[in-house]
């Protein structure tokens, strides 16, 4: 069993607003994570949302970074598909869905997860959404790079392992499984679906209405609409109140916000996982307007400016007047941009800064105060400062928030407990049916 990807994963509605289940990793390219991203697993991602990306302030990605200057970078989450995949024509190379689809009939009991019994027409659609998303990828690698992929090679690059079409397979078993994991989970929870829960899912159905037809649009073209895709009514009605449930869930063990975790247990999870926090002045050594390289005058005086003010911090004996000092320097004269957003530092683990920054604050002890350490973005001094349970570790991209760890603790906590139960359950072929040999459906 694979991970359970703790984002109510997106099974290529996103242009619905509608919110799915992701399966299992299958590597190769970052494109490939349009299938499936582990990555919300490991960071324990509340809702699914990415992790946002800060400016960079590691050489590499100093690089790709519009903007220089920073100390934070998160790690890249896969991007969800932007379109619902139209069915593809039967051509060389590519699943006949028609003829896959004409294998049962779409009522059809085909199997069972955890005593409840699943039809053919919705196990079609994950299989439909999941193998649209591997053939979109087989087409961006030919566009781009002219390299040529088939159903039959193994997703590896060492040329070891499932196949495509085994790995497809897989991730719908474990998307199915999941389905079924979440459902259970809220039930032995004490979580149902409420009239608040209710009209939020009417809610979601409207928006989803308007964003797939336009504001004149109305309920009955919606399913239409989503009979196109093979998405049935009751798997629509589905996925929107596994969204709720998901929340809800976390909300009965956590509270919002996971305010309900022992500060105990978020420290556990940054220690566990190497995080280090420290705040930092950075003053640039190229001119913040044009982006130029400061002369070696202006350089001099910067790093001789920092020199004097090491002395000064370091004068101050109290741990959290040396703190509050130092947090004031950071407002008034650091050109760090993204400092203003982490106002008491970053919570970062190895890799994420320039190595002479992890290495400064890694010699320092609590609250004690780096000589001026320079780097390819100028001269900085750095505070060590302890783990906090409520240290901002990341953003979250589409509504801003901050995570906190005590947020990314609980849910790592929180996707244990859901990939439990997942563990617990088994998903069987019905007598009569069994799950199909995808590489007989590819046209040749």
């Amino acid at each position: 069993m694979k991970k359970f990807i703790i984002g109510l994963l997106v099974l290529c509605l996103v242009v619905i607003g509608v919110l799915g289940l992701t399966g299992t990793s299958i590597g190769k390219s970052p494109a490939v994570q349009h299938i499936v991203s582990e990555n919300a697993a490991e960071a324990g991602v509340i809702g699914g949302a990415d992790s946002e990306t800060e400016i960079q302030v590691t050489e590499e990605a100093a690089a790709e970074s519009e903007t220089t200057a920073s100390v934070e970078a998160q790690p890249e989450q896969a991007d969800a598909p932007s379109t619902v995949p139209d069915e593809p024509a039967v051509v060389s190379g590519r699943i006949n869905y028609e003829a896959l689809y004409s294998l049962y009939e779409p009522e059809e009991k085909v199997l069972k997860v955890n005593e409840k019994e699943e039809t053919w027409g919705d196990y079609f659609y994950i299989l439909f959404t999941q193998c649209g998303q591997i053939e979109q990828y087989f087409d961006s690698m030919a566009a781009y790079y002219g390299m040529q992929f088939h159903w039959d090679e193994p997703v590896e690059e060492e040329g070891e392992g499932d196949t495509y079409a085994e790995a497809a397979l897989e991730s719908v078993d474990n998307l199915m499984i999941q389905l079924s994991a979440l459902e259970k989970f809220a039930a032995e929870n004490g979580v149902e679906v409420s009239e608040e829960m209710r009209d939020m899912i009417e809610a979601q159905k409207k928006e989803d209405i308007t964003s797939a037809l336009g504001e004149e649009g109305t309920e009955e073209a919606f399913y239409e609409y989503l009979e196109k895709i093979h998405l049935s009514r009751d798997m629509y009605d589905r996925i929107v109140t596994q969204n709720y449930l998901y929340q809800e869930s976390f909300n009965r063990l956590y509270g919002e916000n996971a305010v309900n975790l022992p500060d105990e247990a978020a420290l556990k999870f940054l220690e566990d996982k190497g995080y280090v926090t420290a705040a930092h002045i950075l003053l640039l050594n190229t001119d913040e307007e044009s982006g130029e390289k400061l002369d070696e005058a202006a350089l001099a005086e910067k790093k001789a400016e920092l020199e004097a003010l090491v002395s000064e911090l370091r004068a101050i004996e109290d741990d959290t007047e040396r703190k509050e000092a130092f947090l004031q320097k950071v407002t008034e004269i650091s050109e760090d941009p993204g400092s203003a957003r982490y106002p008491e530092g970053y919570t970062y683990t190895a890799g994420t800064m320039v190595p002479e920054f992890e290495a400064a604050a890694e010699a320092l002890e609590d609250y004690a105060v780096s000589d001026v350490v320079e780097t390819s973005y100028g001269y900085h001094i750095i505070l060590r400062l302890p783990l906090s349970p409520d240290a901002i570790v990341e953003f979250n991209s589409s509504s801003g928030d901050a995570r906190t760890a005590r947020m990314l603790a609980a849910n790592q906590e929180y996707g244990e407990k859901l990939q439990a139960t997942a563990d617990a359950l088994k998903l069987e072929w019905l007598p009569g049916h069994e799950q199909p040999d995808l590489m007989s459906f590819v046209a040749e």
